[in-house]
């Protein structure tokens, strides 16, 4: 047995004594942390598991550990993290203890995930290949991690920036300098304004409210285009 598979069996003992009978989920902040740092929260979950495997009281040793790991995430959140090691543990104890870690991971995924996403409330409501993890608007399906720009004004990549493929077709707006091209000059009026946080005018490209690097990001991605 490698070390990878006797882990799984023993944290699925341990986590055998942490389950309830609540519907527990997980919230905003447990989904954002399970996007935003997704392997930091298993190295967490694995190192309290392993601290608490032998303890007298292994539910308060593991929410008192995960608590510290982990202050973000919710009581909840960590029962559903529970709930699927059982199930773990119920079905698929023995391909993960003498079988390949790809046989394991799959028997994992078809026996318990569902149950998971239940427990922790994971959708996909848009219906765009991507959940509500790290989809930042699962009501709209152009919106998911790694989207095509549509020219519409919204943040179709979820990257948090307004990125010139993204941005509205409303003309020409990283010629600053009105002269039809978007070349050094408009460079010169926009580093004028670098920093502005107020009455920035055409300069604050992405509309947040500031002149800063993303909007540098959108003017360099346009040098050298003709307008029209």
């Amino acid at each position: 047995m490698n070390s990878m598979n006797a882990f799984r069996i023993t944290m699925g003992v341990f986590l055998m004594g942490l389950l309830n009978t609540g519907s527990a989920q997980c919230n905003d902040y447990d989904l954002m942390l399970l996007c935003d740092s997704a392997t930091m929260t298993d190295i967490a979950i694995s190192s309290a598991g392993l601290s608490c495997a032998f303890n007298p009281d292994p539910s308060g040793c593991f929410f008192d550990e995960a608590s510290v790991l982990l202050p973000t995430m919710s009581s909840g959140c960590i029962d559903c993290f529970a709930q699927q090691a059982n199930c773990a543990l119920n079905n698929c104890a023995t391909i993960c203890a003498f079988g390949s870690s790809e046989a394991c991971d799959e028997c994992i995924y078809s026996n318990c995930q569902a149950s998971f996403e239940a427990c922790a409330e994971i959708v996909d409501m848009d219906n765009d290949g991507e959940n509500n993890i790290c989809d930042c608007d699962d009501n709209n399906p152009l919106q998911y991690p790694g989207a095509p720009g549509t020219n519409q004004g919204i943040d179709n990549n979820c990257n948090g920036l307004m990125e010139v493929s993204e941005m509205g077709e409303v003309g020409c707006p990283t010629d600053l300098s009105g002269d039809g091209l978007v070349g050094a000059a408009d460079l010169v009026i926009f580093l004028g304004m670098f920093g502005c946080m107020q009455n920035c005018g055409d300069t604050d490209l992405d509309g947040d409210g500031l002149v800063g690097v993303s909007d540098l990001v959108v003017l360099l991605g346009q040098i050298g285009q003709f307008c029209e």
